[in-house]
Parts: structure tokens; C-alpha cells; sequence
């Protein structure tokens, strides 16, 4: 990819597994979100947004997950303000994030530079918080990650690239989990491979 490319992910398993296949592309620059803490979490169990079930449910999936190797290098951010620093010290064409807990502020928006969201669900059917939970007990078991533009609407933006998977419900939420990102994970190596999405693929 000629063009540099700020990828923001996760603090977690599944964000240092994106981080360790990204940094073979030349151009990507590494960024690591720690906004997501406990009292986020407690925050949104008191708003009801997360059940404590389904809480339970994520941390031991994310305990059970073999740990992928640090990636040296990747800044950190814990706000909107501290991304704004680096895409101003970094200047990138473009920003991916994938399973970044940091909701995306105006002022950031505001930038003009194109910032995609990978969500490992179907949207805006499933967006936001507990999307894989959702899709299980919806009976919606053909699902597909999404590559989406980010909006001040939370996953409601144009989809630009999927990548289709099936969930089981058979099998347990872990499971139907770790196939949800793993799909999620194939789809940021097509548009870090390609550097391109398939509309722009397909662009005369």
C-alpha cells in the first residue's frame, strides 16, 4: 500500500492479531486504543447497553484465547484528542479501525480524512455493542464482517467490502465468536493487500 494508513485496533487478543498482520504492509502505521477500561464497562452495564451475562460471557472467551505476539512500535491512545495528535504528527491518507472501543468524534470527522470501521456483523442490522450475541439469538446465523465508512451514526455508514462466515449455534459463544473475528480479520488483509475497496476495485 502506497499511501500511509493509521490502523486502529484493540487492546486485546484479537487487536494484537490484527496489529501482527498489518505490520508486514509497508505505509501502515500502528495504533493502539486503550480507551476501553472498567469503568466503561461498568458504565455501560448501568445503562443497560451490555447485560452482565453476556459481559461474563466475552472475558472468558478472551481468557480461553491463546495471546498473539506485542507488536512493537504502535502508538496509544486513550481519546479522541489523543488520536487527533496522531493523525497530525502521522498525516495518513486514510484510517481502519477494527475492534476500537473509541467512538469517533466530530472533531476527528471534521479531519476529511476517510476513517472505515471493520464490524464483524452485518450492519446496520447488527451494529454496536454485542453484535455476535445479537446475530445467535436472532437465529441470523449467515453473517458476514463488514468494512464500512464511519459516520457520526454508529455503524450506519456505506458498506464497502464484506467477507461472509456462519455462525452455529451448536457451538459455544467463544466459538461463534473467534469465526465472527477471524472473518473480520480476512477482511483486513483483502483491503490491506489490495489497498483498495471493491468499489474502487471495480472503478473504471
Amino acid at each position: 500500500m502506497a499511501e500511509k494508513l493509521l490502523l486502529v485496533t484493540s487492546g486485546d487478543k484479537f487487536g494484537s492479531q490484527a496489529r501482527l498482520a498489518a505490520v508486514r504492509y509497508p505505509g501502515v502505521v500502528l495504533v493502539e486504543d486503550r480507551s476501553s477500561n472498567l469503568g466503561r464497562v461498568v458504565r455501560l452495564l448501568l445503562r443497560r447497553r451490555l447485560s452482565p451475562w453476556l459481559v461474563a460471557r466475552m472475558a472468558w472467551a478472551e481468557f480461553r484465547r491463546a495471546p498473539a505476539p506485542r507488536t512493537p512500535g504502535a502508538w496509544r491512545i486513550h481519546s479522541n484528542a489523543d488520536l487527533l495528535e496522531v493523525l497530525e504528527k502521522e498525516r495518513p491518507a486514510r484510517v481502519v479501525l477494527f475492534r476500537a472501543g473509541l467512538i469517533i468524534g466530530k472533531h476527528v470527522l471534521a479531519t476529511g480524512i476517510p476513517i472505515m470501521n471493520i464490524h464483524c456483523a452485518r450492519v446496520p442490522e447488527f451494529g454496536g455493542l454485542g453484535s455476535i450475541d445479537a446475530a445467535l439469538r436472532a437465529g441470523a446465523y449467515d453473517q458476514c464482517a463488514t468494512l464500512h465508512q464511519v459516520t457520526q451514526a454508529i455503524d450506519r455508514g456505506e458498506v464497502l467490502m464484506t467477507r461472509a462466515y456462519q455462525l452455529d449455534p451448536a457451538k459455544s459463544y467463544r466459538v461463534n465468536e473467534d469465526v465472527a473475528y477471524r472473518a473480520g480479520l480476512a477482511l483486513l488483509d483483502d483491503y490491506l493487500r489490495t489497498g483498495q475497496t471493491s468499489d474502487e476495485a471495480g472503478a473504471p
